[in-house]
């Protein structure tokens, strides 16, 4: 792939890292000079968010790169005790793999449900029991204080679990620090409208973890941390920056999948305020979620076919306003 790259007139630079923005000067600053620029886009990503209670100590892994899945993956062939801090989707799939090779594993989650922040309660019991159904221990509303001895954890209740490994995955922090000071408005992200233009900033565009933009469907601003996602919206500012893009404002359906002890879970649109559980045709399982009468978004488990169609139907709906306005 890289090779192809000065067959498109793309002057790569790797190992340069980007140190400041100069917005009067049109200049992106780094270590080995100021490069100068017409258009900006900005995909710096995220970083994993740190565990205080843990920081320094031995056997505590985040995965986030090809790396620290290779150091987590050496650390499991030694059949060790697995705690998993955070109960979202990374966690879960750690912890299903960890199961998969017979390991001992307890999940913690600080929340009071697994993936409270993105899936309504329906969503989180089914997840929950999936968990339980193949050996893995949960515990939600507890926090990790801290180490106790050479293999254990403490939590907020006094508990101590058995723990020869910890990994935590308790989130991202987008990796927007070097931007400090540039005009541009820093918010969990680079703060953005509708079109994914930064706030600010002529010409700037922010794509990726690293971006928080308004979005029209939900009238609230939203930062994805899912890969699907990040595609998308590069593929709408290079659009934007050709002119051959149509729409004015960014939409997407927040499709995003897991593979948990065998069974698939997909997600597309909104949690909306209600649920309804229901068996599709093909089999499986599936959970709608509404706004009143309105579909807003969809659950799947095992049930491909019938995601795939709600999600055609949700994309349908998704229609970009022409204004820049806030609800």
């Amino acid at each position: 792939m890289l090779a192809d790259l000065g067959g498109l007139a793309v002057d790569h630079r790797p190992g340069l890292a980007a140190t400041g923005l100069d917005l009067a000067a049109r200049q992106l600053l780094t270590g080995s000079g100021p490069i100068p620029f017409g258009r900006l886009v900005i995909a710096t990503g995220s970083r994993p968010r740190r565990l205080p209670a843990l920081e320094g100590r031995a056997g505590v892994h985040y995965l986030r790169t090809r790396a620290d899945a290779a150091a987590l993956r050496e650390e499991f062939t030694r059949r060790p005790r697995v705690v998993v801090v955070g109960g979202g989707f990374v966690g879960g799939e750690v912890a299903s793999s960890a199961r998969a090779l017979g390991l001992d594993v307890t999940i913690v989650e600080a929340a009071p449900r697994l993936l409270a922040r993105l899936m309504p309660a329906e969503v989180s019991d089914r997840v929950a029991r999936l968990h339980r159904d193949h050996g893995v221990r949960v515990r939600c509303g507890r926090t990790v204080t801290g180490r106790r001895g050479p293999d254990g954890v403490e939590l907020d209740d006094g508990t101590v679990l058995r723990a020869d490994v910890v990994v935590a995955g308790i989130g991202t922090v987008p990796a927007t620090e070097w931007l400090a000071g540039s005009g541009l408005v820093l918010d969990d992200g680079v703060r953005c409208g509708p079109d994914l233009s930064a706030e600010g900033a002529e010409g700037v565009w922010a794509v990726g973890d690293c971006a928080r933009w308004f979005d029209v469907a939900s009238r609230r601003p939203v930062r994805l941390e899912h890969w699907t996602s990040a595609r998308e919206q590069a593929a709408f500012v290079a659009g934007a920056i050709t002119g051959d893009g149509a729409a004015t404002a960014f939409t997407t359906t927040g499709y995003v999948w897991s593979d948990q002890h065998g069974v698939r879970i997909q997600h597309a649109g909104r949690c909306g305020t209600s649920t309804t559980p229901t068996v599709p045709a093909g089999g499986g399982q599936l959970f709608l979620h509404h706004d009143g009468d309105e579909l807003v978004g969809a659950t799947a488990f095992d049930a491909p076919r019938a995601l795939l169609a709600l999600r055609r139907r949700l994309a349908s709906t998704a229609a970009p306003i022409t204004e820049r306005t806030r609800g």
